[in-house]
């Protein structure tokens, strides 16, 4: 099979090369998905159909491909929420914030009560209901791993497009395009590089393809149909929060003086302080760049199709709101960096030693259809600068110039107002299912004529079987009643084996877990990969942080360029000695959250404690090795002992009096953990456990 591998791996190497030659031509493409679809890569498959039919020489035989598909992707997606249902009305198999208290035989229920006293339970209000069921929902995904969750996305995102594409189902599509948000959203908080830039810029295709392919179905000059409303509106919620969680790593990026000559007058040097070079980005956010400036290219060359601007979907931030904060922190980053120059200028035309500057994206995205339309100014920029740094400046620049053009619109959507910009968009209205249902019978009038010629067509045939053979319905219905009888008799016997297999299963009683956060202990990886969240934790003085002597023990190692884990630190699903890249950002994060944990303690910080092996409370960290020699087992059991120094067990106290009665712990610690192995150990000893992004969610911080 690895030469065959390799086959695969060659002809896409040619299909890929072919592509740059010939980008308006949709054949490439289609290889490009056969391909996709060989190695079972279903994104990358629909991304190459969808581009071989928004191509100027269009495949149109992809419409079958795709179809095909999406009926699987529904296939699965619909399996996926059937074990959904039955894991939840049978009992909950892992540690999931449960949003209402039933009371459950035989199972593990936990209750989580916030510092304030209230319980994660709804309220009689709808306010609280409605927390309650993204707090469950938030948990859910939170206590899946960074490759699950990707893998439920991708399988919920392709579920959504299909319904799209195949206008079948569109009555859950709200619920479907809801779900799709939730867990990109919680995706990002992993980080981007879960997705790759590649992916993402896929992602962003895609919603691009299915607005372009609704507009395509519609007649010019009518008002937006409910597809093209719906396809728009999910297009711009995941846009929205690409552009937050750009903002939110803006944002921790330290601002720097910018030096000035003495000749300069000193006011422009004030303006010039406090900017953020390109240079500085990290790497999280170069991954999320292009795709967002592919977007804002898009919305650049077909503002007729977002403005006035759609519906929104639940749970979708305001993308108006969200670019005007984008806008404040893009004002102070010195995009001149690195110069770059038009190619019309006569300096940049005749220096032999400039280039020009290609965006990725741009290669990537050459001859799609829907970005035909945008805005593309090549620049060329000196050959002895950094490249990639050169392709950030120019992102930068086309995001200065979208969030500009949005200030210059017939009817406005961003302005400057007290020094700073914020957004007059009309706040949009949500997308509720009802009116969905509503106006989904105006989709396309000739569909409806379609399906009621079928029905009348079907009708007239049974009237016709009917006049043919009268005599015969007697005896059809004394079958079917006979038949009848049958069934119920053997449903009858396979519920009453039910309900014995039920009761046998309801003899072990159920454990209550009542969980009132106050120590959150965090894993060496929620250093690596949260640190950020880690910080808000701690700021909001409301819980105590602490951290394991192991844990510090391995970011000193990491920080050092030393493998602690024995074959590489395994962060959010991928190993970081898989490339030196990955080792230097390990290494860095590493020295970062070695840092804050100096500085912390050298502050004598309240809310943060180191803890030994044997229990034992540290004030300081100056000297912090331990001896290990008589120590059992791994680095995880080791964190997982820190977490039972704060479990207090007694059988007197928590032994209920009935045989078959509830056992009721409590808790005051919660383990922060992504590792799969390290959660199951912690749920085998009743110990709570979320991972980073799931706690900050339902703890309301940041």
């Amino acid at each position: 099979m690895a030469w065959l591998s390799g086959l695969v791996h060659c002809a896409k190497r040619w299909y890929l090369k072919a592509q740059q030659i010939a980008p308006k031509n949709g054949r490439p493409y289609n290889q490009l998905a056969l391909l996709a679809v060989y190695t079972k890569r279903k994104l990358d498959a629909v991304y190459y159909y969808m581009r071989s039919l928004a191509a100027s020489n269009p495949i149109l035989t992809a419409k079958e491909s795709l179809m095909s598909l999406f009926e699987e992707a529904k296939r699965k997606a619909e399996q996926l929420e059937q074990r959904r249902k039955q894991e939840h009305e049978g009992g909950s198999r892992g540690p999931a914030v449960r949003g209402r208290g039933r009371r459950e035989e035989g199972a593990r229920v936990e209750i989580w009560i916030r510092p304030s006293g209230q319980a994660a339970a709804p309220s009689s209000q709808r306010g609280g209901s409605e927390s309650s069921r993204d707090s469950e929902q938030d948990g859910e995904l939170g206590s899946l791993s960074a490759a699950d969750l990707n893998k439920r996305f991708i399988l919920s995102f392709l579920h959504a497009h299909g319904k799209l594409f195949t206008k079948v189902g569109m009555e859950t599509f709200p619920g479907a395009a809801t779900r799709v948000l939730q867990e990109f959203r919680t995706l990002l908080q992993h980080g981007p590089h879960m997705l790759g830039s590649t992916h993402m810029l896929q992602i962003i295709t895609i919603n691009m393809f299915a607005i372009h392919n609704a507009n395509s179905k519609g007649e010019e000059g009518e008002v937006r149909s409910v597809l093209q409303e719906q396809s728009t509106a999910l297009g711009l919620g995941m846009f929205a929060l690409l552009v937050q969680r750009c903002t939110e790593l803006l944002q921790e990026i330290p601002a720097e003086p910018v030096p000035m000559t003495d000749g300069e007058e000193e006011g422009k040097a004030e303006e010039m302080e406090g900017l953020v070079r390109v240079s500085a980005f990290p790497l999280d956010l170069r991954e999320m760049l292009p795709s967002i400036k592919v977007w804002s290219d898009w919305m650049l060359g077909h503002p007729d199709q977002w403005n006035p601007p759609p519906c929104s979907i639940d749970c979708s931030p305001n993308v108006w709101q969200c670019l005007a904060d984008l806008c404040n922190l893009l004002a102070r980053v010195d995009h001149g960096e690195v110069p770059l120059y038009k190619v019309d200028s006569e300096e940049g035309e005749g220096d032999e030693e400039l280039m020009l500057l290609q965006l990725k994206e741009d290669r990537l995205l050459a001859g799609f259809v829907p970005l035909l339309a945008a805005p593309q100014e090549p620049c060329y920029t000196d050959g002895h600068t950094d490249m990639a740094i050169a392709a950030d400046c120019k992102r930068v620049t086309v995001l200065k110039y979208f969030l500009e053009a949005l200030c210059g619109q017939e009817e406005p959507l961003l302005a400057f107002k007290g020094g700073k910009y914020v957004s007059v968009a009309t706040p949009p209205a949500p997308n509720h299912s009802t009116d969905t249902r509503s106006r989904q019978d105006s989709l396309t009038e000739k569909e409806g004529d379609d399906v009621i010629l079928e029905a009348v067509s079907s009708l007239s045939a049974s009237e016709e079987e009917e006049v043919e053979e009268p005599g015969d319905s007697e005896n059809d219905i004394r079958q079917l009643k006979a038949r009848r009888h049958v069934l119920a008799n053997k449903l009858a016997q396979q519920q009453k084996r039910r309900d014995k297999i039920q009761e046998v299963l309801q003899t072990g009683g159920q454990l209550e877990l009542e969980v009132r956060p106050l120590f959150l202990v965090p894993d060496t990886n929620g250093f690596i990969d949260h640190l950020t969240g880690l910080k808000k934790l701690l700021q909001c003085g409301t819980y105590i942080i602490v951290v394991p002597l192991i844990v510090i023990t391995e970011l000193d190692g990491l920080a050092k360029g030393q493998d602690s884990f024995g074959g590489g630190v395994e962060s959010g699903g991928r190993n970081y000695s898989a490339s030196a890249a990955h080792v230097r950002a390990v290494q860095e994060k590493a020295r970062m959250a070695v840092a804050f944990l100096e500085k912390g303690f050298e502050a004598r910080e309240q809310c943060l404690r180191a803890l030994t092996s044997r229990g034992n409370q540290l004030e300081s960290i100056a000297f912090r090795s331990e001896d290990m020699s008589g120590q059992q087992g791994n680095n995880d059991d080791v964190i997982l002992s820190c977490c039972l120094h704060y479990c207090k067990d007694k059988a007197k106290d928590f032994m209920p009096h009935q045989r078959n009665g509830t056992v009721r712990l409590q808790r005051e610690v919660v383990l922060l953990t992504d590792d799969r192995n390290l959660r199951v150990k912690a749920l085998t000893r009743n110990v709570p456990v979320r991972d980073i992004p799931s706690f900050l969610s339902w703890a309301k911080v940041g």
